[in-house]
């Protein structure tokens, strides 16, 4: 049975495509959904219209194909570095799904966790994002207060990558997350430990004075 069309379906049609990741350049969608850019073009004179209608920038899905290996690599690593939540679902939804269609092409790298760890980065500590929120966050640094373990960022770092990562893109930096959990920062930073250097040359001086 054929599909009737109107602006509003095709535009959900093209929305859906857009969150799943596909290619909606024009060549694309005429080789993997001819009836919708035949019903786009019926309905709005040209798939580009379309496009601009769904609420997207056809300019930006006309680029993908300018997707290249190294281009997906710096797309990654520019978001790592912007702290961004790089896990899939994420990606796909949220922050750039054209990166993750593109990336996951079988000319490029076939798989999400393929891209990310030719970017250098650690697949399974990315996928571990998306299971942070702000309660687990400020439970597991109020345990680790509990139990007497230094808090300053340095030790964080060494102990749990994972956590002050989270921490610091959900609550901007590390010192934040501790005052939400209710922690002095203050007293934190005072306590933080001496370098192994410091702490004899403060011995040495302690015995002098003695």
């Amino acid at each position: 049975m054929q599909r009737k069309w109107s602006k509003e379906s095709i535009a959900l049609e093209i929305l859906s495509m857009y969150e799943s990741g596909e290619n909606l350049n024009y060549s694309s969608v005429a080789s993997t959904n001819l009836a919708l850019l035949r019903a786009a073009t019926r309905y709005f004179g040209t798939w580009e219209a379309a496009v601009n209608f769904a609420g997207l920038n056809y300019d930006e899905i006309r680029r993908y194909k300018s997707w290249t290996r190294d281009r997906i690599i710096d797309r990654i690593r520019e978001l790592h570095t912007q702290g961004a939540d790089l896990s899939w679902r994420n990606v796909c939804l949220n922050i750039d799904p054209q990166l993750a269609a593109a990336a996951t092409k079988k000319s490029h790298f076939g798989s999400w966790r393929e891209a990310l760890e030719e970017a250098g980065l650690d697949y399974d500590s990315i996928r571990r994002y998306r299971e942070w929120d702000d309660e687990r966050i400020l439970d597991m640094v109020r345990d680790y207060a509990k139990a007497g373990k230094p808090l300053n960022a340095k030790n964080v770092e060494q102990e749990d990558i994972t956590l002050i990562t989270a921490a610091r893109r959900r609550f901007d930096s590390w010192h934040e997350a501790l005052i939400a959990a209710g922690l002095d920062y203050r007293q934190i930073v005072r306590r933080a430990p001496f370098k192994r250097g410091q702490g004899r040359a403060a011995a040495r001086k302690k015995a002098k004075v003695s």
